[in-house]
């Protein structure tokens, strides 16, 4: 009846925990939501994020440009026209760098199910323009959606969507940039997981990290008191000889319970190493600059007659 018991229980926490992935676009919220925003590295645009709720997601996204209007009206003075021309879109689910497209919902008014993480750099094309007015001076702003995480909760859809915006009157702009989306952490993950669950917990993983940081620290506590009792055993042994099969046997026990937990430390360490380098965390905008050589024939001339030079800027 237990064991039935159990297994009910095991299989209602698994239904639960599938049902609450079903209810998000990805296991783990952006980097870009739950810390700072990136940085660009080109001067002629800036990241900014916004966020929308609906009854539909196609309308939460809509909301969250409105809301990214409100910012920019409020933060930079900048008085919006009611007018948005879409320069370019795909398809509004992330799609593989290889070119792979995600399937679209079957219902928009029910949650899709949530796509699997991948360790895979990601893209998201999406661009359109915003036309308005800055101290009296009218002005096109492009703006390309990086990235979109939302929620289905009792409301509808929560929709957060991060863009970069870039004044068209500026050279440059984000795409001289190369910006992409990685859940992958490199060296720099297990690096943190030499203190075990911190590598998780910088990747976004708060309840794995937890749970292994308080999995080592309870592993050990056990391993310290099964040391300190083996011990206290053979400390007695020696002292009360006439005990000593009774206190060898205790000593023994212990031992056995130290030994088995260091090697679950060991494990566990292992584990937390492991998976700190290799698990997918959540997901990062990374930008880099590109850097673009450019070839230039520019005619001269010399003191013995006319000619054409090479130019090659980097």
């Amino acid at each position: 009846m237990s064991r039935l018991l159990v297994s009910l229980l095991l299989l209602c926490l698994c239904g639960g925990v599938s049902l609450r992935a079903q209810q998000r676009s990805d296991r783990l919220k952006p980097r870009w939501m739950t810390s700072a925003l990136p940085i660009p590295q080109s001067a002629s645009y800036i990241f900014m994020d916004a966020s929308g709720t609906a009854s539909t997601l196609e309308g939460a996204r809509q909301n969250a440009v409105i809301h990214l209007t409100t910012r920019l009206e409020h933060e930079r003075g900048i008085k919006i026209s009611s007018r948005v021309k879409v320069v370019s879109r795909t398809q509004q689910e992330r799609s593989l760098i290889t070119g792979e497209k995600a399937p679209a919902a079957k219902k928009i008014n029910e949650a899709p199910a949530a796509k699997k993480s991948t360790n895979v750099r990601e893209t998201l094309d999406k661009t359109f323009e915003m036309e308005g007015s800055e101290d009296g001076k009218e002005i096109t702003m492009t703006v390309r959606v990086v990235d979109e995480y939302w929620e289905w909760t009792e409301r509808g859809y929560i929709c957060h969507q991060l863009y970069t915006v870039k004044d068209n009157n500026a050279p440059g702009g984000s795409y001289d940039d190369e910006i992409y989306l990685t859940t992958s952490y490199g060296a720099k993950g297990m690096l943190y997981s030499l203190i075990p669950g911190m590598g998780q917990l910088y990747k976004g993983s708060k309840l794995k990290g937890g749970l292994i940081l308080g999995g080592t620290v309870a592993c050990a506590g056990v391993l310290i008191v099964a040391e300190n009792q083996r011990a206290s055993y053979v400390k007695k042994m020696a002292e009360q000889p006439q005990h000593k099969q009774f206190y060898s046997d205790k000593a023994g026990t212990w031992e056995t319970v130290r030994n088995g937990f260091i090697g679950a430390t060991a494990a566990l360490y292992l584990y937390n190493l492991l998976d700190a380098a290799l698990a997918p965390g959540s997901r990062r905008v990374v930008v880099n600059k590109v850097r673009r050589s450019r070839v230039a024939v520019v005619p001269a001339a010399f003191s013995d007659g006319v000619g054409m030079t090479f130019a090659l800027a980097f």
